[in-house]
Parts: C-alpha cells; sequence; structure tokens
C-alpha cells in the first residue's frame, strides 16, 4: 500500500485529531497520504466522520476502484462501521493485506434529453431521488422497466434505491429492508397520491426510465402537469440537478462495485439490531 487518501469530517475538533492520529500511524509505516480529496490511483481511502462524509467521496472512491474504510465519528454508523478503538488495528491488517470488503452494487445514472442525448451521468451508492421543489404541486413520473411502462408515480417524488441505500431514505419512506450482499433495484414512491402506489422491488439486470417528458393519456392516469415544474435530483442526498419536465433519467447497476472495509469486531445483524433499537436475545 503505496498511498491513501484521508478524507476528515469538516467542522469536527474530534475528527481532526483522529485524524491527526491517522496521519501518523500511516506515515510511521512509510505510506503517503492524501487530504481532502480522492487521489487518483489511491490505494485506500480512509473515511473519518458519519455516513454522511462517506457517501460524499463514495462515488470517488468507487471510480478509482479503491476500498473505502469509514470510521464512525457520527451517529448512525450504517456504512462507517469501523470504532475509532479500533482503526489503528484495521489500518496495520490492511497494511498486511489481512482484510475483508464487502462489494456493494452502485447505481449508474444518466440524464437525457428526449432525443436521447446524454446531459450528464451520475453514481450512487444509497440513492436517486426524485423530487417536487420545495414549493412545487404533486408531480408525476412515469416509469418503464426494461421499455415496458410500469406505472406513473404522482405525489411527492419517486426514490430509487441500492440494497446498500435500503436503510436509509427508502426506509424513512416506508420502504423494505434489504441485506446489502443482495443485488437489486428498489422503486418507493415519496408520499403517493393514490394509496395502491407502494414499493416494488426489481432484479439488478433491468433498465429503469424516468420519461419526465412522457405524455401518456388517460389511460395511465397522467394529466400531463408536468409541463410547467421543476424537479430535484438527488444522488446520495446530494442536489445534483435541477430538472426540468424535457428529461429523461436512465437508472441501471453500474460496472463493478464499490469496495466497502468490513468492521473485524460486529456484523450487519448486530448494527441493524442496534441502529433500529430491536430486541436483543429474549430469554424463554
Amino acid at each position: 500500500m503505496r498511498l491513501v487518501s484521508l478524507i476528515t469530517k469538516k467542522g469536527s475538533e474530534r475528527a481532526r485529531m483522529v485524524s491527526e492520529k491517522a496521519r501518523t500511524f500511516l506515515k510511521q509505516r512509510g505510506v503517503e497520504v492524501s487530504e481532502g480529496t480522492v487521489a487518483q490511483g489511491c490505494d485506500l481511502v480512509v473515511v473519518l466522520g458519519g455516513d454522511g462524509t462517506l457517501l460524499h467521496v463514495a462515488e470517488n472512491a468507487y471510480k478509482e476502484d479503491a476500498p473505502l474504510l469509514g470510521v464512525n465519528l457520527g451517529g448512525l454508523g450504517y456504512l462507517t462501521e469501523i470504532q475509532v478503538e479500533e482503526m489503528e488495528e484495521v489500518l496495520q491488517a490492511m497494511l498486511q493485506g489481512d482484510f475483508q470488503v464487502e462489494r456493494r452494487m452502485v447505481l449508474k445514472i444518466q440524464l437525457e434529453t428526449p432525443q436521447g442525448q446524454i446531459i450528464s451521468t451520475h453514481y450512487a451508492l444509497n440513492e436517486l431521488a426524485i423530487l417536487r421543489s420545495p414549493r412545487g404541486k404533486v408531480i408525476s413520473i412515469p416509469i418503464w422497466v426494461n421499455n415496458t411502462f410500469l406505472t406513473t408515480y404522482r405525489g411527492d417524488g419517486l426514490i430509487i434505491s441500492t440494497p446498500t441505500g435500503s436503510t436509509a431514505y427508502n426506509l424513512s419512506a416506508g420502504g423494505p429492508i434489504l441485506h446489502p450482499s443482495l443485488e437489486a433495484i428498489i422503486l418507493t414512491p415519496v408520499c403517493p397520491f393514490a394509496l395502491g402506489a407502494r414499493p416494488i422491488i426489481l432484479q439488478a439486470d433491468v433498465q429503469v426510465v424516468a420519461d419526465l417528458d412522457a405524455i401518456l393519456g388517460d389511460k395511465y392516469g397522467n394529466d400531463n402537469k408536468n409541463k410547467a415544474l421543476t424537479f430535484f435530483m438527488e444522488t446520495d442526498g446530494k442536489i445534483e440537478e435541477n430538472i426540468g419536465p424535457g428529461t429523461r433519467l436512465r437508472i441501471k447497476k453500474a460496472q463493478g462495485h464499490l469496495k466497502l472495509v468490513s468492521s473485524p469486531s460486529s456484523g450487519y445483524f448486530e448494527i441493524l439490531r442496534e441502529k433500529l433499537g430491536w430486541a436483543g436475545h429474549l430469554s424463554p
């Protein structure tokens, strides 16, 4: 291991102190350290913060195909599994090649014109959210799956998430929890106008298209009121684009995976039970 990128939560004194400790530990072992951004060609990305800090750099870590190690200095810790007390132990194990990574599915999102020209491309570890503007009205989001029309979601928006993101925004909106080792795409409506609109789990190899410019007619319950509306597109909590109705979003499983370093001291179900406040062992 030659180069490690160190990303620290901004505005946190504790994070700064832990960062100094990590930097000293690595440099004493002959490892070059870059700070603040994911360096090109890095061998490891270490995030000191919470899940939000990790999500902020997940796309770049995925693009570099570098393992991502999250040291939990936040509150939730679904993704930042490593505790501060075990950080040096885990780093030493990584320097010796003795560590485990979980391969997490990533979404690839393309924004297109109605004619199919690609405007921009984004990647998301957790989810893509298509939302109405803060003062906007109900929006209509027609959805196709592999060129077959599924439905038009009407309401405040739609969350399209991975199994990793199933415990994030998807869960808050009433979506299902999926084990992160699975590969699937979850569609979860946000405050749907119709009570029959429910989350659906799709296989990972499908292509989902949200055509915000579609005119479907009364057969599909779309009154085509999107024309004067503005949509917000968020990936992993970041507002990427303010998109208008003349936009098509094409979503599919990205090639490869994000490599997330596992905690040696706690497993997924333990973390899930702790974070969601589920009951522990019950004696007969």
